[in-house]
């Protein structure tokens, strides 16, 4: 028994020492038909290692496999056991996100994404990633309507791609083997190598009507001197189709090349038409390597530039996007495109749209999953704006690449593997059902653009936000108008349209929308005493807008008398100070128009006073004699005209005390009430006379010409202030009787009240009196010898307040009182 249980141990050591060294063997195998990138044969071996053994390294490569050969499904289920191994690597978590958000899993792919992010904050793919989550509902519903996208009929169960016009035909990429003898396959996919097909395409209708609509021809090969035994794929014609380029393996003249590690890269060729459908000599570009890809021409529509995507050192993740320039019949040094467009993922399958535009494909831009068609331009040599994705229908969850456009830029095709196709990667074909709209935000005064500008497009019902051109672009459906409202900090408010009438889908919309920086506008200023030049405390300032609306509440002055007021952009205002006992001060025309930067305006008011109380003459010090004057001006009595001290000519212009002038006469920064020179009596209150410059011709009571500015002063007055009742009071000078005096001074009086009363103000608001010579302010009495201008003081008008009509206790109004000192004429036969 004993010699049978160790035969039988031994037997089982044996057993299991032959099976782990078959299991090593598998493994040996499996890696090395991952390093000749067999996945295929790399997928069979390690399912069978794991049918035996639960072995990391077979989970880690089998997700890496499927991943490679696009099975997003079973890359997705083994990743998801990997991320939980102890070997996992944080690239792995990366990975398993990528394929959930390929499966339409988006909310457990952010978890992932997150959990990568944070082992790794370095690469930005992580945060790009989950950002494409968070952007999933707008990438997938933005452009819906936009295009209209149909499945060809020409696709075969493999894969087809890489579509360009060429010809009056269609020039594509394709694994179908059409060879029944001879089959080579390619261990990556175990598909058949790629070649390149043609078949001719017939559009039914119009260019405009019916593009998209078509009937294809019979693929059939391309070219004998261009297709190899090896992959000839994504071809580039020049506009005239005599040039071509293509992306093919390091394969040439029967010769294989290969890099350090065994691996046959791609290059570009070039060959030039010899005609009847034949090739010239194949040439290998200068930037081509054997050490790294250059694969995926596009030539630009005046064949001075090629793009192409390349792996070779100093890019910024996989394959990144270049270009050369064609300098003096040679391409020159490679230029990569930059981070704006190169990110840590592939940028890869280039194409120049007839406008321009640069479209490519990338699993590194904030997408739907896998690879997203995106566009962009260069706005200043060495300068491209961010990439824009196109969206649904033409973008999937699945990998969409390798777009098109015809001539007009209306259709074309484009290629993707989402589901409901025919094989793998199928050629779709798309029509644009929208214009593109292209919309400039910019500073109106520098007319630079502006970056991060939010435009809500309204028949989007979306904001957008203008990148650093200051664009943003979308799309709009024919014969439609769109309203758009542009914002920004520090900016007014702007609004455009986007109308698309009596446009074709060959053109393209530009909008431009300019932004006026916001400006901040106050008015300020101090309401003053006009009698004590100390400021008003009490006032109340009232503001209202050109349409006669109020501008805002009103406001009272403090002990400082200072008021302020928030303008708007493009207004005139008119500011009101009102007080008790005082007229009205007011700035007129207050305006912001034509300023384009934050202004503080400054109006000071000055407020006179209607009356006076006992004693104040003495205690403000104030001269009621027949003068006026400031530190820089004086007013002349005689004729009322403001005098400068130092030229003594009229005042003209604004002096240090914010005064304004113009010929003599007050326009702002004062009150241009004069006082007149009667002193304020017990008798009439203490009433504070003001004078009304108005000349009357000899023996004459009726208004001249020149007295209508005024007189025109005096109705806006009163106007401005309506509760007060106003007395106008006429003086002569002593020549001629008593009583001649008082009936022509009572005259005069009564024209200037009919004047106010024929212009619309109340008559019970007004009292004309006629004070004769009773109220001479100087010597010239009767027969006292006197200079003209000593007579021109005597001859006056002057006004003042004696009552108000909206007195709250009317005994304590102020009322006029009979003259008691009325002198009577005893010359009652003289002449005059």
């Amino acid at each position: 028994m004993k010699a049978m249980r160790i035969i039988s141990t031994l037997a089982i050591s044996l057993l299991m020492a032959t099976f782990a060294m078959g299991q090593t063997a598998k493994l040996k195998q499996a890696k090395q038909a991952m390093d000749n990138l067999d996945y295929i044969r790399a997928i069979e071996l390690y399912n069978e290692v794991l049918e035996e053994h639960d072995l990391a390294e077979a989970k880690i490569n089998l997700a890496e496999a499927y991943r490679k050969i696009n099975d997003t499904a079973n890359a997705e289920y083994w990743y998801g056991q990997v991320v939980r191994l102890p070997e996992s690597e944080p690239i792995h978590k990366l990975y398993y996100g990528m394929m959930l958000q390929r499966n339409g899993r988006c909310e457990e792919a952010r978890n992932w994404y997150d959990a990568y992010t944070e082992l790794v904050p370095n690469d930005e793919r992580g945060q790009y990633l989950k950002e494409a989550c968070d952007y999933e509902d707008d990438l997938l519903n933005r452009n819906l309507g936009l295009y209209e996208i149909k499945l060809c009929d020409f696709n075969s169960r493999s894969d087809d791609f890489g579509p360009q016009f060429y010809r009056g035909g269609l020039v594509f990429s394709s694994e179908r083997d059409t060879n029944p003898i001879i089959r080579r396959t390619h261990t990556w996919t175990g598909n058949p190598f790629l070649e390149l097909y043609y078949l001719d395409v017939r559009q039914l209708g119009n260019k405009e009507g019916e593009c998209g609509n078509y009937i294809f021809g019979r693929p059939e090969k391309f070219s004998n001197e261009i297709n190899s035994k090896y992959h000839d794929a994504t071809v580039s014609f020049s506009k005239n189709g005599e040039e071509v380029f293509f992306t093919r393996n390091n394969f040439v003249d029967g010769k294989k090349g290969f890099d350090d590690e065994g691996i046959m890269r791609l290059k570009i060729f070039y060959a030039r038409s010899e005609g009847h459908g034949k090739w010239g000599e194949l040439e290998s570009l200068p930037f081509n390597s054997n050490e790294y890809s250059v694969a995926h021409p596009a030539l630009s529509p005046d064949g001075n530039r090629l793009y192409f995507t390349s792996d070779m050192p100093g890019g910024f993740g996989g394959m990144d996007l270049y270009y050369s320039d064609k300098e003096n019949g040679r391409w020159g040094p490679p230029q990569n495109l930059g981070p704006t467009v190169n990110t840590e993922g592939h940028e890869i399958f280039p194409t120049v749209a007839p406008d321009g535009h640069l479209y490519f494909a990338s699993d590194g831009h904030i997408g739907l999953g896998g690879l997203d068609i995106y566009s962009t331009q260069e706005t200043a040599p060495g300068t491209w704006s961010n990439p824009e994705n196109l969206g649904a229908p033409i973008n999937s969850h699945a990998d969409d690449f390798s777009i098109v456009f015809n001539a007009e830029g209306t259709c074309g095709f484009f290629t993707s593997n989402r589901d409901g196709g025919i094989g793998k990667d199928d050629i779709y074909s798309f029509r644009k059902t929208a214009i593109p709209v292209e919309v400039l935000v910019f500073d109106q005064k520098t007319e630079l653009p502006l970056e991060g500008a939010k435009v809500f497009v309204a028949c989007m019902d979306d904001t957008l936000t203008t990148d650093a051109q200051g664009k943003i672009h979308f799309h709009m459906k024919l014969e439609k108008c769109c309203d758009l409202a542009a914002s920004m900090t520090d900016y007014e408010p702007a609004k455009s349209e986007a109308c698309t009438r009596n446009m074709t889908l060959s053109e393209r919309l530009e909008v431009k929308i300019p932004m006026v920086r916001m400006a901040e506008f106050v008015v300020e200023g101090v309401v003053f005493d006009a009698a004590s030049s100390l400021p008003l405390e009490g006032a109340m300032v009232t503001i209202i807008d050109e349409d006669g609306q109020p501008a805002a509440p009103e406001f009272i002055t403090p002990k400082t008398g200072k008021y302020y007021f928030k303008l708007e952009r493009d207004k005139c205002y008119r500011v009101k100070a009102e007080k008790n006992g005082y007229f009205a001060g007011i700035a007129n025309n207050v305006c912001t128009k034509g300023l384009d930067q934050s202004e503080t305006l400054r109006e000071n008011l000055y407020l006179s006073p209607t009356f006076m109380q006992p004693g104040d003459v003495t205690e403000r010090g104030t001269d009621l004699g027949t003068t006026e004057e400031t530190p820089y001006t004086y007013l002349d009595p005689a004729t009322g005209i403001w005098m400068d001290k130092d030229t003594r000519l009229p005042a003209d212009g604004r002096y240090p005390d914010g005064r304004l002038y113009e010929k003599g006469e007050l326009k702002s920064g004062g009150t241009d009430l004069v006082r007149g020179p009667t002193t304020p009596s017990p008798d009439d209150n203490y009433a504070i006379p003001y004078l009304v410059h108005i000349y009357y011709d000899f023996d004459k009571a009726y208004i001249r010409d020149d007295a209508i500015p005024e007189l025109e002063k005096l109705y806006t007055l009163m106007v401005e202030n309506p509760q007060y009742i106003i007395e106008i009071g006429s003086h002569t000078d002593s020549r001629g009787s008593y009583h001649y005096n008082q009936r022509l001074s009572q005259r005069r009086a009564e024209a200037v009240v009919r004047w106010l009363t024929d212009r619309g103000i109340d008559r019970n608001r007004l009292v004309a009196r006629g004070y004769g010579e009773t109220k001479n302010v100087n010597h010239c009495k009767n027969n006292v010898p006197c200079s003209e201008k000593e007579h021109q003081l005597n001859r006056r008008t002057e006004f003042k307040v004696i009552g108000c009509i909206d007195c709250i206790e009317p005994e304590k109004a102020i009322i006029s009182h009979e003259n008691p000192n009325v002198k009577v004429d005893e010359c009652k036969t003289c002449p005059f």
